[in-house]
């Protein structure tokens, strides 16, 4: 959830490395706290072959690592340029989503809070620390393509006390999913509440 350090990415890559017999390993960082790059360019010294990122570091919460970051931080601090890489393209590419106002939130922002994913949101249920670090503020749980059955768990069960049985979860998971692949967006708590009380969830 972005709270990892860069000397324990180091550590910790090296030693799950040497674990594995060197079996390829990848990472996958949230900006949190603003660590994700120091943190991948950490894993990938360490011996991290893959990386899970984006371009403007677009992502759930504060974003994940900008893939642009990356590939630039590589070459100019320690002179590995990855092969394939046109990167003369890169700015290309960042300076056209900037254009269409795409851009992560920022650390410490409502929308740092939210969480569409249902393993996210699993893990709210089992832990309520768990990808929270902000405790002035309750964690905003959003519905989308990303999300699971306990997404609606989460939101019945934990916000509107109003439990319901884990078929109904399941089927407005279903139809949530489908729906938000045709619109092209997730959607807001109250949006979901608002289809439950129109039966939209019934058929």
């Amino acid at each position: 959830m972005g709270i990892l350090t860069p000397e324990k990415t180091y550590i910790w890559v090296s030693d799950l490395l040497e674990l594995s017999d060197n079996t390829a390993l990848g990472v996958h960082f949230h900006n949190d706290l603003g660590m994700a790059l120091e943190n991948t360019l950490q894993a990938v010294i360490a011996g991290a072959s893959m990386i899970s990122g984006t371009f403007l570091g677009i992502g759930e919460r504060a974003g994940n690592i900008p893939l642009e970051q990356v590939l630039n931080g590589l070459r100019w601090r320690f002179g590995i340029e990855v092969e394939g890489i046109n990167y003369q393209a890169l700015s290309q590419v960042t300076n056209y989503l900037d254009s269409l106002g795409v851009r992560p939130a920022p650390p410490y922002s409502q929308a740092a809070l939210r969480h569409e994913s249902g393993i996210h949101v699993n893990g709210f249920l089992r832990d309520p620390d768990s990808y929270h670090i902000f405790p002035h503020a309750l964690p905003e749980i959003w519905f989308g393509k990303c999300s699971g059955a306990s997404n609606f768990q989460y939101l019945f069960e934990k916000q509107l006390n109003q439990p319901l049985s884990p078929q109904e979860y399941n089927q407005m998971r279903d139809k949530i999913k489908f729906f938000s692949i045709q619109e092209q967006r997730c959607f807001s708590p109250e949006e979901i509440v608002s289809l439950f009380k129109q039966g939209f969830f019934n058929d």
